[in-house]
């Protein structure tokens, strides 16, 4: 039974009720808000692309096709073989002026569209590299992942004139690395780098939803009819990230670079919360009891092994003024919960004099999860992008100022209920970066 019989008997006596029709609508309304609920976790964090952050200034305005460059203190993050042919001590910092992601999945109420918005100001980069013996000594901190979400919508007319369907979420998840390395030049063309960053990750994921129910069909004397979803997630993991890289020039204008890393979690913990309290008789429904509130609780602690990744990249210097790279990311499969998947970046530099280079690239940010397959529910979603990047630089004796932008874009889908429907998705990220360094 969809509704209570003492309801049902109210409403049939209205004139213009439509029992089937009205009952499949509110049903399937109830069903949606308790659907999404249990989807938040496959919806929130970002955690099916693995491009999501470009780091570092120079890198940045290349898109990211910097392993086989790799020469100043951003090195240490995308191939630490690099830093050793900085002939100086250099000190880099870049910030994200603004940072954010959008994504919307279209229909998902009726005619209304679920809009997520991420808006996030941090400094995602800080490094410094001082030559010690044949080799270099670094130090670096990479962000390189943020999600900072807060927001209120509301869906109105959900079933009937009146009825409105909220939700409110809070979601933020960072990823910190941060760490030693060292490089070695091997022979006067090869050199190896090793990085050992420390691992953390914060996640805290608060929602909260609201079905009120004021429909035409309900006579005054009848209860306000709605249902409450709230739930609270926090996640924090431990672990370290070691990064090998090789570096090597079997030409004067040519380099080869390739680089492995891999997150091990030595300590993850996780703790969530759900509630829900309903006037509907959802009989076929396992957390939501008519007029009980009903609580569900849940703790654990684990480890775990991120998917492994190697880059492998080349750089041809032209000339004193033009630089142009590419790079090829791979990235394994997790536990069978993800796909292995390879993107791509390409990059160029250009001096139009000693003092001022403009960069720009190409990338992609392919989704590490399947196709979505019809008939099939509990699908993760799966959105394809691509994006662009560009900067110019101003340069002094012993500094350098960068400005750029990079964005991305793609369209895909997702199931939002949990069921077998299908929604279109399109994402969209954009980012303003600063970043200043210092050689010394």
């Amino acid at each position: 039974m969809w509704i209570s019989h003492e309801h049902k008997i109210g409403l049939i006596s209205m004139a213009n009720y439509n029992p089937s029709g009205f009952e499949l609508k509110l049903w399937y309304t109830c069903v949606l808000a308790f659907n999404i609920i249990f989807s938040a976790d496959t919806v929130f964090a970002d955690e099916y692309h693995h491009n999501n952050m470009l780091i570092g200034d120079r890198a940045s305005g290349m898109a990211g096709a910097y392993v086989a460059i790799a020469d100043d203190p951003v090195g240490l993050y995308y191939n630490p073989a690099g830093v050793v042919y900085s002939p100086n001590s250099n000190l880099s910092a870049s910030m994200n002026a603004l940072h954010i992601t959008t994504t919307v999945y279209k229909d998902v109420i009726g005619s209304e569209n679920w809009v997520r918005t991420s808006v996030n100001l941090l400094p995602n980069y800080f490094g410094v590299t001082q030559p010690l013996g044949h080799g270099t000594l670094g130090f670096s901190y990479a962000v390189t992942d943020s999600i900072l979400e807060d927001q209120d919508q509301v869906f109105l007319n959900i079933p009937g004139p009146g009825d409105t369907f909220t939700i409110n979420f809070n979601n933020q998840e960072t990823v910190y690395n941060i760490g030693p390395s060292y490089s070695l030049k091997l022979a006067k063309n090869t050199s190896v780098g090793v990085t050992l960053y420390g691992y953390v990750r914060m996640l805290e994921q608060i929602m909260n939803q609201m079905l009120d129910l004021k429909s035409q069909f309900l006579p005054e004397w009848t209860a306000q009819e709605y249902q409450q979803i709230n739930t609270y997630k926090h996640e924090e993991e431990l672990g370290i990230k070691p990064i090998i890289g090789i570096m090597h020039s079997p030409f004067p204008k040519l380099s080869l670079g390739i680089k492995y890393s891999q997150v091990f979690v030595t300590y993850g913990k996780q703790e969530s919360y759900s509630n829900c309290y309903t006037s509907l008789n959802l009989t076929e429904q396992t957390l939501c009891q008519q007029n009980a509130l009903v609580s569900v609780h849940g703790a654990g602690r684990y480890t775990l092994t991120e998917p492994w990744n190697i880059d492998l990249g080349a750089a041809y210097f032209a000339d004193t003024k033009s630089v142009f790279s590419a790079s090829i990311s791979i990235w394994g499969p997790k536990y069978g919960l993800t796909e292995p998947l390879v993107n791509t970046a390409f990059g160029a530099e250009y001096y139009i004099s000693s003092r001022w280079a403009l960069r720009f690239g190409l990338f992609t940010n392919f989704a590490n999860t399947p196709l979505i397959q019809k008939g099939v529910a509990k699908q993760k979603e799966h959105i394809d992008l691509y994006g662009g990047t560009f900067s110019f630089s101003h340069f002094t004796r012993s500094s350098s100022l960068t400005i750029g932008f990079a964005g991305s874009g793609g369209i895909g889908e997702a199931q939002a209920y949990g069921d077998t429907n299908i929604q279109d998705v399109y994402a969209i990220t954009t980012t303003g970066f600063v970043s200043a360094s210092y050689s010394y």
